[in-house]
């Protein structure tokens, strides 16, 4: 027999009833209890040390680019910015969504609802805004580097800056507005949450993300592409030169034995750095004397002649004079030492290549893991209303995860960074700290 989750009630002497609570009901009340307060221990931790993080990184980053002359460029303005935003969003944003995601219900009022909605749509838009200004900033240094030196001042930046500020402000007045004008009986007073008006979430959704989304991949893109081209050119260059300086008369002249063939089917034979006249070979009683060598096989093309290195071994060959016993060291170990000069080139080259795919990686991937879902549901649920049914946790997760792209910022943007990683090594050291 089930028992009733609310009450039992139990005739006795057709007088009176009185109500028993059912020990099974009161061991599952206190075991909901436990896991409540289970739950809110956890997820204040949990959440707590994602504020503290946040708070501490981004602090950091705008404490350094204050402090170090060395930071204080319009590049690095742009992530002072960009930190100071996500500091708004730690300090004035995360505290009430983490008390609302602790008790689960809204206990601020009306007022504070309002404020920390208008608050959390402004600094998070301004945020992933500024992600698209760092893009396009660095797209303009990497494609036009000499005209956007002159162009790239602080007053350029702070225009940058403004009109992140300026779209977010565009964003996050229009809802204010829509909740004043529904009546206070709609709302749930125990929830928080933004109106979910479809013309607004097409709005917010697109000006907020996709937008910056398709900006960012297409300015990063264009990024990749120039820096790869500039790499590679880089090489070529490189390449190039060594080939010149290859087929140069001096290089010729300093090669091991060699036959200088022509169209007429003469030819004039040297060893080891002497060219010898035409029509004369190395042999004994020969008036040019050959300098020590070593053997090696290496061709050269210069004006249409054929110049062909032959490879020289120890002993006779034919009637020619035996090749001296003692080796030296000849521009031959040059040309090998700039060949491996010229494969280290590449290799860096490559190696700066894979780095620029990983740093780009890591930036679009990180905004993308961060954002996109949070984005996705905004954009449909409104439009499923009820059909749409989407687990609590799982809801939660979603903002959470939003949230936490103000505690990576800092890590991809100014973390990686050399120049900042020595400064912060300073602050650690309490290098600024007054004597």
């Amino acid at each position: 027999m089930e028992l009733n989750a609310t009450a039992w009630f139990m005739p006795q002497d057709n007088v009176s009833t009185r109500i028993l609570i059912p020990e099974q009901d009161q061991e599952r009340e206190e075991e909901e209890e436990v896991l409540t307060l289970s739950y809110q221990l956890l997820t204040s931790l949990l959440l707590g040390a994602l504020i503290l993080c946040a708070i501490f990184g981004n602090a950091c980053v705008v404490a350094v680019i204050a402090l170090e002359r060395n930071l204080q460029n319009v590049a690095n303005y742009l992530i002072g910015s960009l930190a100071v935003t996500d500091l708004m969003v730690s300090v004035l944003v995360l505290p009430m969504a983490a008390l609302y995601q602790v008790l689960n219900r809204w206990t601020l009022g009306q007022v504070p609802c309002d404020i920390f909605i208008s608050l959390d749509v402004l600094c998070c838009t301004s945020s992933i805004l500024h992600l698209c200004a760092i893009a396009l900033d660095r797209y303009w240094a990497i494609t036009e580097p000499i005209d956007y030196m002159k162009k790239r001042t602080p007053r350029r930046a702070a225009v940058l800056i403004s009109t992140t500020w300026l779209v977010g402000f565009s964003i996050s007045v229009p809802p204010m507005l829509i909740m004043r004008s529904q009546p206070n009986s709609v709302r749930n007073p125990a929830e928080c949450k933004i109106r979910q008006d479809l013309w607004y979430t097409i709005y917010s959704t697109f000006g907020a993300f996709y937008i910056p989304l398709t900006l960012m991949l297409v300015l990063y893109g264009r990024i990749f592409r120039a820096a790869r081209f500039r790499i590679r050119r880089t090489v070529r260059k490189s390449e190039k030169k060594k080939k010149v300086s290859d087929s140069s008369p001096a290089a010729v002249a300093r090669s091991p034995a060699l036959f200088h063939h022509r169209a007429a089917g003469h030819f004039a034979a040297a060893a080891c750095g002497d060219v010898l006249p035409q029509g004369k070979s190395w042999r004994s009683g020969s008036s040019v004397k050959p300098r020590p060598c070593v053997n090696g096989a290496v061709k050269h093309v210069e004006d249409g002649e054929s110049l062909e290195i032959i490879e020289v071994h120890q002993g006779n060959s034919r009637s020619n004079l035996p090749l001296p016993n003692n080796c030296s060291s000849t521009p031959l170990f040059q040309t090998r030492h700039e060949n491996k000069a010229t494969e280290a080139k590449r290799k860096v080259a490559l190696a700066r290549e894979r780095k620029a795919v990983k740093t780009l990686g890591i930036i679009m991937g990180t905004f993308i893991f961060c954002w996109l879902p949070f984005f996705s549901v905004a954009l449909v649920m409104p439009f499923c209303q009820s059909a749409c049914h989407m687990p609590r946790w799982l809801h939660d997760v979603i903002n959470w995860l939003g949230y936490s792209n103000s505690l990576l910022n800092p890590i991809i943007y100014a973390y990686f960074n050399k120049d900042f990683q020595s400064a912060f090594k300073k602050i650690l050291k309490c290098h600024y700290c007054a004597p």
